[in-house]
């Protein structure tokens, strides 16, 4: 039975969520600070620190199994742009105002508390800044969460304005995930 962090590492996991594909569709810059919220073993961590050839990336994660893999694979990379953070589901251990955008893949169906979750991510954020969010759909799909737990894009709208967010725009990425983008209103 593989583990979670080799799951979340599998090749095939690119056949639906493509990283190079999913970061096309975010509004990131070279320069940019960025927050990867629930980083899991690094995912997107390692991607996104490749990219921000000028920037840095700071992965968080409540889990030791995760932040541990996330490390490794960074260390192992030479990445000398990324921090691996380990945090709480509603406090996040990053300066307030530091992040140009926040990067939350499939991790904003997990907490309970969605407002409560984004308002304290959005802390890190400078005003303007960006939050892109990677979901699954809300439908039947091979794998993923149990159906109650999935948000439509309707009702990320919905979080995205009681958390204090812009919601900027969506689009379908296949039939298993959508991706979402919104902005920071303060």
């Amino acid at each position: 039975m593989p583990t979670s962090v080799e799951r979340m590492l599998r090749p095939e996991r690119a056949e639906t969520l493509d990283p190079f594909r999913v970061m096309s569709h975010c509004p990131v810059n070279p320069r940019d600070t960025v927050v990867d919220i629930g980083c899991g073993p690094g995912y997107f961590t390692l991607p996104l620190a490749k990219y921000l050839i000028y920037g840095e990336v700071f992965a968080l994660d409540v889990s030791d199994e995760m932040i541990q893999a996330c490390q490794e694979r960074v260390n192992q990379a030479r990445l000398g742009n990324v921090e691996v953070v380990k945090c709480e589901e509603y406090e996040f251990p990053v300066e307030a105002g530091i992040a140009d955008g926040l990067f939350i893949s499939v991790t904003l169906h997990h907490p309970e508390d969605r407002v409560r979750f984004l308002t304290a991510a959005k802390e890190m954020l400078k005003p303007g800044g960006w939050c892109f969010i990677v979901e699954w759909q809300k439908k039947e799909t091979e794998s993923g969460p149990p159906q109650q737990v999935r948000i439509t894009t309707e009702e990320l709208r919905q979080i995205a304005k009681d958390s204090g967010f812009k919601f900027q725009s969506s689009l379908n990425l296949n039939s298993d995930y959508f991706v979402a983008t919104l902005i920071n209103r303060r």
